[in-house]
């Protein structure tokens, strides 16, 4: 597996197979930093925007390998943002409850005391509550990671040469079935 051409090359065209392999491999990179981010400190998150690139260079070559331009990718990311979001609503009281006791304590505060006094509280909790919502953050990032992922592996890859390169030997494979 070429690392460089998967995870920083955005130009060329990447079957399906290679596709997944490399998704897995980002997927499980980010799970790192997420726990990383939730058992040390929420400030490794940070780190997390250095996955952002071979995420937009593996998608964009899948999307390419289809014909398609590579800024759907951003698609991909508010349909992955969007999932994460109610996820997060339906598992958090499931999965992480006394994460959910911290968040429905800091909604009291906003009510009671504004916006400011909610975010000052926030700030003050926020080591607390990223290692209490740490399953939950886990589970939703696997579960929005498989949906697009599947989404991205299961489109069909253009069998002809395009803009993007010559077809893939998946393509081709397509093609001769």
């Amino acid at each position: 597996m070429d690392f460089r051409f998967l995870f920083l090359e955005p130009q060329g065209r990447l079957p399906p197979k290679p596709f997944a392999q490399g998704l897995i491999l980002l997927t499980g990179v980010f799970m790192v930093i997420t726990v990383l981010a939730a058992v040390v400190s929420p400030g490794l998150g940070i780190l997390q925007y250095a996955v952002v690139f071979p995420y937009i260079c593996l998608f964009g070559k899948r999307l390419h390998d289809a014909g398609l331009s590579a800024w759907l990718w951003l698609v991909f990311l508010a349909g992955a943002g969007f999932l994460n979001m109610m996820l997060s609503a339906i598992l958090l009281p499931l999965l992480s409850p006394l994460a959910y006791e911290v968040q429905v304590e800091i909604q009291k505060i906003m009510q009671a005391d504004g916006f400011n006094a909610a975010f000052e509280e926030l700030a003050a909790r926020g080591p607390e509550y990223a290692r209490l919502s740490a399953v939950t953050s886990v589970a939703t990032l696997l579960i929005s990671s498989a949906f697009t992922g599947f989404a991205a592996f299961r489109m069909r890859s253009d069998p002809k040469p395009n803009r993007h390169g010559p077809p893939t030997l998946q393509a081709r494979a397509d093609e001769l079935s």
